[in-house]
């Protein structure tokens, strides 16, 4: 698209059609099995499975502090009347409830969206929804609260042709709501027939529904802007039943760094606290990526990576889900097989539709490579070459996985439950940390868990029983055959435990200390006599061997079911583990990214007039582009002049408005002007400006990057602050 014309007349915003790509088109590009359809439909059915599942666990999550407000909106104006005049001289207070979100304020949009459906539903359909962007002054704030309430947008534009008629005389005031409201609500001068419609509706919304204004960002809003719509407010509280909600995302004396004593007196304010971030992360991976139901799982590496981002960047879930929706579609995308990922029902019938490209495809896994390898001789040859016995052996070992998963999280529970409390959590204080190392490698191997092991083994009565009694309560009753068990199981040591009655034994050590000092004795004598004492074992308290019992039986069954993911043959269909790709997509660099951009256009623009050999420089690329390649090969100070000379040369390589076809036209673009001498000199003056501007602007981008940097040592020159040869 040309804009270089438009540069002298003025600014323009480009609404271009945004490109649609369809799926099927998408995953056809890198198909060379041809199972892209099969992998689309999985995919698509696996994530409309887990969107509905998180969209159920937000609401959940929500709904006590929606109700909270909910009853709050309904309950500030329930005597409200028309007309009816003030009680007092002075006027009331704003009812204003502070819901302090919390500072992950990627997810704010979705939570104030669902708040602003709710209170409609349930409380007024007089809503409205500011934002600290759209409020600059006083009068945007007022122009934005009417209409949302009128709901109409195009109420106080400059356009007037946009403006209805009826609406043309309104003032962007608040006397115009209060008008507007009483000529709407008003039911003492009104029909019968709209008395009907107002209090006859299928909401049971109250004779005067209170107008609800939500304020989504409180502490970016300006403080005066904020301080004189809340004092406009409060004079007209008495004619119209006002709400206020405070969107805070650190806590209630933002309030008071924002409004003076004075303003924030016209409040009537009431805390709500949102539920953290981490509860719902926790419900998130509990429920979505710690369950059986989703046969798509993420690998140590992809799960820590979006665990950091979210702990240590924004504390944003919706950026978390959208991290897990990434990895879902890079993993059906990039696996010719990932269309096996899919529940155990329909295992078996896709196996066995596996073509002969695909079976190949599967025996090239490294996972099944060192499975092939640990069996014997007879089995390798036909796992290597009858098809057939191959898809036998990838039913046994796909159903091993369901089967796997199926074990693996209530026991897994099991173990975050008995080391949660232990001092300094050598495993981790949450479930997620425990899943996170359970990911990397065979957990019970590991010292620390063997450190936790110890410490049970020392654990008092009370606090073993209490452990035992959570375990319990864990385990819900659609556990696999296997583990059907292990709710009896703890049930009978929690009875072993409340009839047992402790009797601690303890030896007198009189005897031996007598003993030891009754007559004199060399210091090689009294070693020998330690060293036997300390060879006699210790009689164990029926609780200590009943505790060590226990204690064995945890130990036993972690060990038989925690097993590493990464262990089992296949395990490649089910986890993804690209590292990388999430790292670039989702965490990328910001320098190296431009880097990548500014060498190579082709990675991102996509256009072939852009693609050439790596360290070439084409006059199809952008100008800035064609700068950047051109100041690696400078030194640490750069000459403006020869810089410009070799962008010149580069970008007039294939321009056809050079010097020599200039004082030599075609004919037929000279007939009917004739060139001179004159002519041909401003032409060409034109041309070597506008080349000029170019770069210009190329070095001005490429200052503001941080790639150069004016330098006192030399006018002409400019200062380059990176190396190497990215």
């Amino acid at each position: 698209m040309e804009t270089g014309s438009s540069v002298s007349k003025g600014t323009f915003a480009y609404k271009g059609k945004k490109r649609s790509i369809d799926a099927d088109q998408y995953f056809k590009r890198s198909d060379t099995l041809g199972t892209y359809r099969q992998r689309l439909d999985v995919l698509q059915e696996a994530w409309e499975n887990i969107d509905t599942q998180i969209q159920i666990l937000r609401s959940d999550l929500n709904s006590k502090i929606f109700d909270d407000l909910v009853k709050f909106a309904k309950s500030s104006h329930e005597s409200f009347t028309l007309g009816g005049g003030q009680i007092d001289s002075t006027p009331k207070e704003i009812p204003t409830a502070a819901f302090v979100t919390g500072v992950n304020t990627p997810d704010h949009g979705v939570m104030f969206s669902t708040l602003v459906t709710t209170l409609q539903d349930k409380v007024s359909p007089l809503v409205a929804i500011l934002k600290s962007k759209d409020c600059n002054s006083v009068k945007n704030t007022l122009s934005k609260t009417l209409t949302q309430l009128f709901q109409n947008p195009l109420l106080f534009s400059e356009d007037d042709e946009a403006i209805p008629g009826n609406t043309k005389n309104m003032t962007c005031s608040m006397s115009t709501l209060v008008s507007w409201y009483q000529d709407k609500y008003n039911t003492n001068n009104s029909s019968p027939k709209k008395r009907k419609s107002l209090g006859g509706g299928s909401k049971d919304l109250g004779q005067y529904p209170p107008i609800v204004i939500l304020f989504e960002d409180l502490e970016s809003f300006l403080p005066h802007v904020l301080q004189d719509y809340i004092s406009i407010c409060r004079n007209y509280i008495g004619e119209i039943p006002l709400v206020f909600v405070f969107g805070i995302a650190t806590s209630v004396s933002a309030v008071h760094r924002l409004l003076p004593n004075a303003v924030s007196s016209m409040l009537c304010m009431e805390k709500f606290q949102a539920p953290p971030s981490t509860e719902y992360l926790n419900m998130v991976i509990n429920q979505i990526l710690m369950t059986s139901r989703y046969p798509f799982k993420l690998g140590s590496k992809v799960f820590q990576l979006l665990l950091d981002i979210f702990l240590y960047h924004d504390f944003s879930v919706l950026n978390f889900i959208k991290g897990l929706q990434f990895a879902m579609m890079d993993h059906f995308f990039t696996n010719p097989v990932s269309h096996l990922c899919c529940s155990v029902e329909e295992l078996e019938d896709r196996v066995t539709s596996l073509k002969p490209k695909e079976v190949e495809q599967v025996r090239r896994l490294m996972s099944f490579r060192g499975f092939v390898e640990g069996c014997p001789p007879s089995k390798q040859e036909d796992m290597l070459l009858n098809d057939k016995v191959t898809k036998l052996e990838f039913v046994v070992l796909l159903r091993r996985i369901h089967t796997y998963h199926s074990h693996l999280y209530p026991v897994l529970k099991c173990l975050h439950i008995m080391v949660s409390k232990i001092p300094k959590h050598p495993l981790g204080k949450q479930l997620r940390e425990v899943y996170s190392r359970l990911l990397k490698s065979f957990i019970c191997d590991t010292e620390d868990y063997k450190e936790c092991i110890e410490l049970l083994r020392m654990t008092s009565k009370d606090e073993l029983m209490d452990l035992l009694q959570q375990c319990r309560s864990s385990l819900t009753e659609d556990l696999p055959p296997d583990l059907s068990t292990l709710p009896s199981d703890l049930d009978a040591l929690l009875d072993r435990f409340l009839k047992i009655d402790e009797v601690t034994e303890e030896e007198t050590p009189e005897n031996t200390e007598e003993s030891l000092h009754l007559e004199k004795t060399d210091l090689h004598t009294l070693r020998k006599r330690l060293q036997e004492e300390g060879k006699k074992k210790k009689k164990l308290s029926p609780y200590e061997k009943l505790r060590n019992e226990t204690i064995d039986f945890f130990d036993s069954l972690f060990r038989k079911y925690l097993v590493c993911p990464t262990s089992l043959p296949l395990y490649e269909i089910f986890y993804y583990d690209a590292w990388g790709e999430i790292k670039r997509h989702l965490n990328a660099s910001p320098r190296s990214v431009v880097q990548m951009a500014l060498s190579s256009p082709h990675h991102y623009l996509q256009c072939k007039c852009c693609e050439s050999e790596p360290g070439s420089v084409t006059p199809s690329m952008p100008d800035i582009c064609i700068a950047y390649k051109l100041h690696l090969e400078c030194t640490q100070l750069i000459n403006l002049y020869d810089w410009l000379q070799a962008f010149v040369t580069v970008v007039t390589t294939d321009e056809d408005l050079d010097e020599e076809k200039i004082k030599n036209p075609d004919k037929e673009l000279q007939y009917p002007f004739t060139y001179c001498d004159k002519c041909v000199q401003m032409f060409t003056s034109v041309i070597r400006d506008h080349v000029l501007a170019r770069f210009i602007r190329a070095v001005s981008e490429l200052q503001f990057l941080g790639f150069v940097k004016p330098t006192k040592r030399k006018t002409d020159h400019v200062a380059r602050l990176t190396w190497g040869g990215c």
